[in-house]
């Protein structure tokens, strides 16, 4: 499967835990940014003629997509169209969206140009944790943002965190009960990753915030625990869903499917190749106004072991598990020694030919999947 991901870098305000390649909104940046994407967009599709009509999946992410004005939004779809993406065609279009930024223009925005799935970012339902971990909008934005994208009876996936600075357990779940209250078909949640180079990562540093990772796989498993019990599955390790609801251009990334990335930073996989443009907008609009040149891009050329070894990992961190017989077509068998002990603690098993992540051993995935790529 072949899809497509469009970056766009800007936020309302960047989050204390971000570090992801995002900037302050800068109306002024809105057009040039679309004429530039259009540029990027329409020089890979001259280079590779025929492949961008291949595609099947469109994501646009961020950063803030629903930030963009309704022309620049616009300007990138019928870009899209013309450089051979059957939009209306795809079998799934995503757009995130950010609650300060949902309204009855953006939504209906949105739907008019094909967007079928919603993202909503809420992280949250608990006014001191949106407060302390930099978010922009209130619990009751949230709410408000989660109704109207419910209301168009499109697919809606409603992202939290864990593991913030001063949360518990208790205030975790209820986070998860009230959002699964709602019906929706699926649900992400992350556990908080500290960057030294965030501002939230410089207050832990300082002392002035603490992160108890003591409670990470107790909230993990519980809240995995909440949502199964309603219906709600994990497929990967932070992503549940009804059955036939699940997210396909993320699952074809799990699966190492092909994918063309736009924008700044944005990454792409094409044949033994991954690779991205510059990530920070200035260079990137360079990289753009010269041709969006292959010397400018940073690319990582994958050799044997780097497939396999990312053939084990995306495959393990999905519920479907590491396919043995595969991965003897592929030349490798894995030793049960490799992998006994993590039988024997009950933390993996063997079915039907998979080799799958059970009980805690989801919190340990690093540890087995260590053990399982020394070949």
């Amino acid at each position: 499967m072949f899809g497509i991901y469009i970056h766009v870098p800007f936020c309302a305000k960047v989050c204390d835990y971000c570090d992801f390649r995002v900037m302050p909104a800068f109306p002024k940046l809105y057009q040039e940014y679309s004429d530039l994407l259009c540029r990027q967009i329409e020089s890979f599709g001259l280079r590779n003629p025929g492949l961008l009509s291949k595609a099947e999946t469109l994501y646009l992410g961020g950063g803030t997509p629903s930030i963009l004005p309704a022309d620049c939004l616009k300007q990138i779809f019928e870009c899209l169209k013309s450089s051979g993406v059957l939009v209306d065609g795809l079998k799934e279009v995503s757009m995130e969206f950010n609650p300060e930024s949902t309204c009855d223009e953006t939504v209906e925005n949105a739907l008019n140009l094909g967007v079928r799935r919603f993202s909503l970012g809420l992280q949250t339902f608990d006014p001191e944790l949106l407060q302390r971990i930099g978010r922009s909008h209130s619990v009751e934005a949230g709410l408000k943002a989660l109704d109207r994208l419910i209301s168009t009876k499109m697919q809606v996936s409603g992202d939290l965190m864990f593991d913030l600075p001063g949360q518990t357990v208790a205030s975790f779940l209820s986070d998860v009960d009230r959002l699964s209250d709602y019906g929706l078909n699926h649900v992400s949640f992350y556990g908080l990753t500290v960057s030294p180079r965030s501002r939230l990562g410089q207050k832990v540093s300082k002392g002035t915030l603490s992160v108890d990772e003591n409670l990470y796989e107790e909230m993990y498993l519980k809240g995995v625990e909440l949502l199964e019990r309603k219906g709600v599955m994990r497929y990967e390790v932070s992503n549940f869903a009804r059955p036939g609801f699940e997210s396909v251009h993320n699952r074809s990334y799990w699966n190492r499917g092909e994918y063309i990335g736009f924008g700044p930073g944005a990454h792409s996989y094409i044949g033994s190749d991954r690779f991205y443009a510059p990530e920070m907008y200035p260079r990137w609009r360079d990289f753009v106004c010269c041709g969006s040149p292959d010397s400018m891009l940073n690319v990582d050329h994958l050799e044997r072991d780097d497939i396999l070894m990312e053939f084990i990992w995306l495959s393990m961190r999905q519920k479907q598990g590491l396919d043995l017989r595969a991965l003897e077509k592929l030349g490798v068998v894995i030793p049960e020694s490799a992998y006994e002990k993590w039988i024997q603690k009950n933390f993996i098993k063997i079915q039907d030919g998979f080799l799958r992540l059970e009980g805690r051993g989801w919190i340990f995935m690093d540890d087995v999947v260590t053990d399982l790529a020394n070949l």
